[in-house]
């Protein structure tokens, strides 16, 4: 082989490596016994437009957290600084105020959910979970396919960009767990 077919044989080998190392993504491949456990909701942006998710939702004004048995999880989630009407002071007022009180506790003033929760089965196909809700505060969600499809896990954090198939189709959000347990 001349000077010259070795050179163009190098660059081209050099080329290979190169791309299969910078231009593949990493897939995750999920395994029920990574994914059991606890996990908190420490960060959520938003893709499209690279910003911080504000709600309940976000691990700044929100507390989030995902439970996974082996073929079962739970999800719930409040914003801080919800208002705490002890059950003495409950006691005390009108069945009319019972219902104001009891509103209050999931949604605020503008008709926003301040608490949620939902629990169901799930499975996993590659590096994507897959979430079937059976119980859920918010109804509309019971039966849809939630997918968050997970760029990285370990033992102690979780990374998925999910899609709001009801709220908002064409949000894409990228969700930062990590293991509290």
């Amino acid at each position: 082989m001349t000077h010259a077919r070795w050179s163009i044989t190098a660059a081209l080998i050099a080329l290979t490596l190169l791309t299969g190392i910078n231009g593949a993504t990493a897939q995750v491949t999920l395994k029920v016994e990574d994914l059991v456990g606890m996990w908190e909701l420490v960060s959520t942006k938003d893709l499209k437009t690279g910003d911080a998710v504000l709600g309940l939702n976000d691990a700044s004004t929100g507390i989030h957290w995902m439970q996974f048995t082996r073929s079962h999880y739970m999800a719930v989630a409040m914003e801080r600084g919800r208002k705490v009407t002890t059950p003495d002071d409950v006691a005390k007022l009108s069945p009319e105020e019972k219902v104001k009180i009891n509103y209050a506790r999931i949604w605020n003033e503008k008709n926003e959910l301040i608490f949620a929760a939902r629990s169901g089965t799930y499975s996993l196909e590659g590096d994507t979970l897959r979430q079937k809700p059976t119980i859920a505060l918010d109804t509309a969600i019971i039966g849809v396919d939630l997918v968050l499809k997970v760029t990285r896990l370990d033992k102690s954090t979780m990374v998925a960009q999910y899609e709001y198939p009801v709220l908002n189709p064409t949000t894409t959000r990228e969700l930062t767990y990590r293991r509290v347990e």
